[in-house]
């Protein structure tokens, strides 16, 4: 039996990202994409992230964007592993929030030039709240009854056929332990960029984006116990050695010598497996990515952009306190990248107070390095956990019913083209539908707010498993759902 302690850190180590958008890759990344889902061909302020090469469709001037979102996600994944306590269904919930998740934009228009710069959470941002556990971490505690039920019933059969007398050793009926751990994720990006109008209708950008990242893990697991015939409540190593003791009071025989020492054997290596385990530790790292776009405006009823970010390629170190499960070790660095994405998007203005946006973006991750680790511990490259990259496409409506009062809605579908391999507990990427939509409000010509709300819908997954140790087959159901609200406004000099 491996170490059980170790998949808590697993659980800490895959699933902080809060996202809309790819696997590890924040898209939503304005108040106004939260109102339309579908900002790849806009020519507002935020289209220093969306659309750098439509700046040159703004005024003349400064502009300026500031938006925050607050994000809630709630994962639920049931399992039927017929040992768990709340057999025959276990329910498991973790709540991943990101009250502040800020946008902030700037832009300089000058005839054909726009200069840019950006802030944005680009990957992670969520805080988890894991308060009762996942199914890889109980299993294996949870596994320790019928595992030593299985052990002790040759001895307790050999007692009875000796005595007539059946001591009934075997006979554990729970357990149970103590757990805290949290952890947080973000990947913060600071962008600049440069637009050209080469004429009137084709524009380009060229820029590149900085991004910064810090993980945090703090975790716990203590008090492995089980519920014994002899002694009640104790650790399952104390157990044993409490049967030890009762059989030094029989008879004694080679057998009986025998089985006392396996006892105590198999105490000394259930302490190590069940030993309490504390983590803190920080990973820290930075990389850098080009991007570049092309915007075609080719009238004031169709425009049309393509955006391409390169590979952030990013090397974390680690700066740890505690790791008793030896899995940061201090100084040690890990990979974990953002992948390229390739995005196109087109606006069409058949109506002056209508308007309509498609949008794709393509994600790149099976070139990319996500750094997942298996259950020994060790990094996985994404081509043996992704069969095709991932993508999105939304489209949107956007009205204008008033002089300054406008409305809008989207939606978005995303498949994020991993296999089996890549799905657990620990980490798992399901199909989605999205739908948003808001209103935006025009204050003269220098101030536009915007408001939507989200709502992100996923499709459970269920994944049919073994646990080796005990031959056990069982079903894990994955779920979660996200939701959305944000505001920001836009200022124009």
């Amino acid at each position: 039996m491996k170490r059980l302690h170790l998949s808590l850190m697993m659980i800490i180590l895959s699933t902080l990202a809060i996202h809309a958008g790819g696997l590890v890759t924040n898209t939503n990344q304005s108040a106004a994409w939260a109102r339309t889902l579908t900002r790849h061909a806009a020519y507002g302020i935020d289209a220093v992230y969306y659309n750098p090469a439509g700046l040159s469709q703004l005024k003349n001037g400064i502009h300026f964007s500031l938006s925050n979102q607050s994000i809630f996600q709630t994962r639920q994944i049931t399992s039927d592993f017929q040992y768990l306590n709340s057999a025959p269904e276990s329910v498991y919930e973790a709540e991943l929030v990101a009250p502040v998740f800020p946008g902030i934009y700037a832009a300089y228009k000058m005839d054909k030039w726009a200069f840019s710069a950006g802030f944005n959470v680009i990957g992670g941002g969520g805080t988890a709240n894991f308060e009762t556990g996942l199914p890889s971490f109980e299993i294996p505690v949870s596994s320790l009854v019928p595992m030593l039920y299985g052990s002790l019933e040759p001895l307790d059969q050999a007692i009875f056929d000796a005595t007539t007398w059946d001591p009934g050793y075997r006979n554990i009926t729970g357990y149970d332990m103590n757990t805290a751990f949290n952890g947080s994720s973000t990947y913060m990006g600071i962008q600049v960029g440069a637009t050209y109008a080469i004429n009137d209708m084709i524009s380009v950008a060229i820029g590149g984006r900085y991004v910064m990242v810090n993980n945090s893990y703090e975790g716990s697991l203590t008090g492995v116990t089980i519920d014994a015939p002899y002694g009640g409540t104790q650790p399952p190593g104390d157990y044993l050695r409490r049967v030890a003791t009762n059989l030094e009071a029989l008879p004694p025989s080679p057998e009986m010598t025998e089985a006392i020492i396996g006892l105590n054997n198999n105490a000394a290596a259930l302490d190590v497996m069940t030993a309490d385990a504390e983590l803190n530790a920080v990973q820290e790292g930075s990389g850098f990515a080009p991007i570049i776009g092309v915007n075609l405006h080719l009238s004031d009823m169709l425009n049309v952009a393509v955006k391409y970010e390169h590979q952030t390629k990013l090397e974390l170190t680690n700066d740890t306190e505690v790791d008793d499960v030896n899995m940061f070790p201090d100084g040690e660095k890990n990979r974990s990248d953002l992948p390229g994405m390739f995005s196109a998007g087109v606006q069409v203005k058949p109506l002056k107070k209508l308007t309509a946006m498609v949008g794709l973006n393509y994600y790149l991750d099976k070139s990319a390095y996500y750094g997942n680790i298996d259950e020994g511990g060790e990094q996985i490259n994404n081509e043996s956990t992704i069969d095709d990259n991932g993508y999105s496409i939304s489209a949107s409506l956007e009205y204008k019913l008033l002089g300054m009062l406008g409305v809008s809605a989207g939606f978005s579908y995303g498949n994020n083209g991993v296999n089996q391999d890549y799905q657990s507990d620990l980490s798992y990427g399901l199909k989605s539908n999205t739908v948003g939509g808001g209103v935006f409000v025009n204050v003269g010509e220098m101030f536009t707010i915007n408001a939507g709300v989200v709502y992100v819908m996923y499709e459970d997954y269920d994944n049919a498993q073994t646990y080796d140790m005990l031959s056990t087959s069982f079903t894990d159901t994955y779920g979660k759902d996200t939701f959305i609200v944000a505001i920001g406004v836009d200022i124009s000099f």
